[in-house]
């Protein structure tokens, strides 16, 4: 009954992982990660729950990045032209850290994402958590953090209709590549019963000036770590291990 009580419909169910993804990069912990980049506002809420306990899981650092309208990734810009030997960049546009609160709720102010060959609209998400022994620091003054693991790695997805409507927006209808739908998605379709795919509302009703929100719980089990690559990520030296 506690369970059912703390996460409603979505029971107190371990979240499956996805595919981490060729664009990760660690960032800053910040809540607005948009740095003017053009596109619909959209506010993402995500809530962390602890799978062992069903109480939401406090003081995590859930970490989001995703492509700008047209499609590109800070940090890896030419890669996502499909420059395959192209250099990296020090762009951080659209990726960013948030520590989540007493309720296990981290939030980000971003834009609607665009969506690039050969995938569907997604926005790849980490969840870092703590142990004892490797406890995450955050620096108030750079927003850098150290310690912690990672406990989840996984994508959220969008409803291609409504993506079908933002599609006709500026700057999303600038952009001339043809869009994958979810079905045509290989890693949506394994991913497609994990339960994110985002519930994307207005602020006020067809305004897309206002901009969007949507929610999403993620269960997660703090003392594990990632089953994508069981890698280690520390931003103190500004990369991954």
């Amino acid at each position: 009954e506690k369970c059912r009580k703390a996460v409603g419909h979505l029971g107190c169910t371990l979240t499956r992982e996805s595919t981490q993804g060729p664009y990760y990069w660690n960032s800053t912990v910040r809540q607005d990660i948009t740095e003017g980049k053009p596109g619909i506002p959209f506010r993402l809420t995500i809530r962390v729950l602890d799978t062992n306990t069903c109480e939401p899981l406090q003081n995590a650092l859930v970490d989001i990045w995703q492509c700008d309208a047209v499609g590109l990734y800070s940090h890896f810009i030419a890669l996502s032209q499909g420059i395959i030997e192209g250099r990296v960049d020090n762009e951080t546009f659209l990726r960013g850290l948030s520590l989540t609160n007493a309720d296990g709720v981290a939030q980000f102010e971003t834009i609607y994402p665009g969506w690039y060959r050969g995938r569907a609209t997604h926005i790849h998400v980490k969840v870092h958590s703590s142990s004892k022994e490797n406890i995450i620091m955050v620096s108030n003054s750079s927003g850098v953090y150290s310690g912690g693991h990672v406990s989840h790695t996984g994508q959220l997805y969008f409803n291609d209709r409504f993506t079908d409507r933002v599609a006709r927006e500026r700057p999303y209808s600038t952009h001339k590549i043809a869009r994958t739908r979810n079905v045509e998605d290989e890693i949506y379709m394994i991913d497609n019963d994990a339960k994110t795919q985002l519930d994307v509302k207005f602020f006020r009703a067809n305004d897309f000036r206002r901009g969007l929100t949507a929610t999403v719980t993620l269960g997660v089990d703090p003392t594990a770590e990632t089953k994508e690559y069981g890698q280690q990520y520390d931003d103190s030296d500004g990369g991954e291990e």
